[in-house]
This record gives C-alpha cells, sequence and structure tokens, in this order.
C-alpha cells in the first residue's frame, strides 16, 4: 500500500498595507496546483493558510482579508512573506518581528515576497545568502543588510531554504518554480497553462526586458535605433552600421551610445538576440542552429557561448527546463 504523503502547509503572511497580488498570485498557483491533482485523482500537495497580525488584514488599498493571526499557528512547512511598500523604510515592530522569527526557525522554507525580502533581512536570513527584492529597493535592501548578497537584476532566487521574489508578479514565477521543485515540471506547467500566465521564467532571467532598460534621457535618434534592432534583431547591427544610421563615427557613436544606454552597442544587440532566442525556445521547436541563425547570431557556438554569458544557461538547457512542451488538466 503505497504511504499518503501528507500537503505542505503553507503560511502566507499578509502584513499591514500588503500588496495582496504578491500573496494572492502565488495562493492562486498553489491553489490552481492543488485542484489539478484533484482532476487527476490524487491528494493535494499545499494547504494554505493565510495569516496575519489578527483576525483581518487591511491591504495597500483599503480591502481587507480574513486572516488568522500568526500567534495561533505552530506547524508549517512553508512561511511565505507579503511585501509592503512601507518595510522598505520601517522595521515592523518587535510583537510581529518575533512571531515570524518563530515560525521561520520551523519552516522548512522560507520565501519572501517583494519588499517581503526586508523582514527576511530583519530576521538575519538573508545574511550571506543570494536574494533579491523590487528593483526599486534592491540598494536600499544592500545597504540594509550589508552581508547579504542582493541580486538586483533576478526574478527570484533561491539559496538554501530561502527563496526570494523581485516584484509582486515575480511571486508567480517563484510559486511555479516551488510547485515545479516540489511536484515536478509537468505540473507546474499545467497550472502557469490554466493560469494563463508566461509558462515559467527563470529566476536568473533580468526583471527587464531591454525595452524597460531604457533610461529617461536616451536621446530620440538612438531610442528610433534601439526600436529598429529589436524589431530585426537579426539584421546587420555591427557598430559600424549603426553609427552611420544616426550620422556619427564609430568610436563617437560607441562613446555617446554607452554613455546614454549603459552598455556597449555590441553588449546592446547581443541581448535583443538573447530576446529573441528565449522567444523561439520557448515557443517553438527549431533546432539550435536554425534558433541561432534565425536570431543573428552567425554561428551555432557564437549563440551557445553569448546565451550561456546572459542567461546562466546552456540553450538546450533553458529549452528543456522551461520550453512549452504540451500539458493536459
Amino acid at each position: 500500500m503505497t504511504r499518503r504523503i501528507p500537503p505542505k502547509r503553507v503560511v502566507l503572511v499578509l502584513l499591514p498595507g500588503v500588496q495582496l497580488l504578491g500573496v494572492i498570485g502565488p495562493l492562486e498557483v498553489f491553489d490552481a496546483a492543488n485542484r489539478i491533482l484533484a482532476h487527476r485523482g490524487r491528494p493535494p500537495a499545499y494547504e494554505l493558510v493565510v495569516a496575519g497580525l489578527g483576525p483581518q488584514t487591511a491591504s495597500v488599498t483599503g480591502l481587507a482579508a480574513t486572516t488568522v493571526p500568526l500567534a495561533e499557528i505552530d506547524a508549517l512547512h512553508t512561511l511565505l512573506v507579503g511585501g509592503t511598500w512601507d518595510l522598505a523604510r520601517e522595521v515592523p515592530d518587535a510583537g510581529a518581528l518575533g512571531v515570524m522569527a518563530r515560525l521561520a526557525a520551523r519552516a522548512e522554507r522560507v520565501v519572501s515576497i517583494c519588499q517581503g525580502a526586508f523582514v527576511l533581512g530583519e530576521l538575519g536570513l538573508l545574511d550571506g545568502r543570494r536574494c533579491t527584492t523590487h528593483w526599486l529597493s534592491t540598494d536600499l535592501l544592500r545597504r540594509r543588510f550589508p552581508a547579504a548578497r542582493v541580486e538586483p537584476d533576478a526574478i527570484y532566487t533561491e539559496d538554501g531554504k530561502v527563496l526570494t521574489s523581485a516584484g509582486v508578479t515575480a511571486g508567480i514565477d517563484l510559486a511555479l518554480h516551488i510547485v515545479r521543485s516540489d511536484c515536478g515540471a509537468r505540473l507546474s506547467l499545467a497550472v502557469a497553462q490554466a493560469m494563463v500566465v508566461f509558462v515559467h521564467r527563470p529566476g536568473g532571467q533580468s526583471q527587464f526586458s531591454t525595452a524597460l532598460r531604457l533610461k529617461p534621457g536616451v536621446e530620440e535618434r538612438f531610442r528610433r535605433l534601439i526600436t529598429e534592432v529589436m524589431a530585426d534583431p537579426a539584421g546587420d547591427h555591427r557598430v559600424d552600421d549603426l553609427a552611420a544610421r544616426v550620422g556619427m563615427s564609430p568610436r563617437n557613436f560607441a562613446r555617446v551610445f554607452r554613455k546614454q544606454t549603459g552598455e556597449t552597442p555590441a553588449a546592446f544587440v547581443g541581448r535583443v538576440r538573447v530576446e529573441a532566442a528565449q522567444r523561439a525556445l520557448l515557443s517553438g521547436d527549431a533546432p539550435i542552429a536554425q534558433v541561432a541563425d534565425d536570431c543573428g547570431f552567425g554561428t551555432e557556438e557564437t549563440f551557445r557561448r553569448t546565451f550561456q554569458r546572459v542567461m546562466g544557461v546552456a540553450p538546450g538547457d533553458y529549452r528543456r527546463r522551461f520550453g512549452a512542451a504540451p500539458a493536459t488538466l
């Protein structure tokens, strides 16, 4: 007789002023996983408890949620702390930190969403660990907790029992990662498809696309050029060609481009092509060599080397881990 594995008890903490989406997103992911498992005739993977400092917690928008008081919670597997904008500036009161410290010590996994990383920092859980938070607060997180290894560009991180996510929607990516780790890729993919969200962004993927990286002061001629490159990643985008398109010498163009965008023309073009390759790898089954050619890398080896440098994983491994293979409920 097969021994039934009890569901993992996940306690999702709402602090006063919480950004509800940061907690509701993971809650929906775990609930969807349970529903899909039930549809398959299997027991739930998670027992979900929404907790707060008292019996009711008001969000930043004024919406209130009924919550189980943290002081009443004993056993748990995962502690997930949602974020509030105030956490980047104010330390929660000692009583709240004490209760969460007790639960974190008992938990097998501690998770923060967005600004919730500041709570983990106050508990000493980020010391020596890789972590992240919303991009607006990564510098402050680093200053507040200098022993933490803050990764400002990551969507989410996992270091031992501690997992952290960037902005609130990144909490969905992190929750899908947790489902994948607990229950396998097939269920994680089915959840993503059921929720009609991106199948699964890897944690090391940037919080920004190339378009969102642009600084406000970039000149219009450079913005037009950037738009052209993004529209045609495989085009001829050598420095000489790019410089000619904005009427500058290659040397002066490279200098001004880097000053305005923060990266060299070659690095920018490489990133655009990697993003195009990501989309191709996730949405289709073209051979790696064809993806390399379609995205303008020239050779398969150049593609592998550039993709590995930017993404931290080889193209083939990226597709195997995150590609949209068919899944059924």
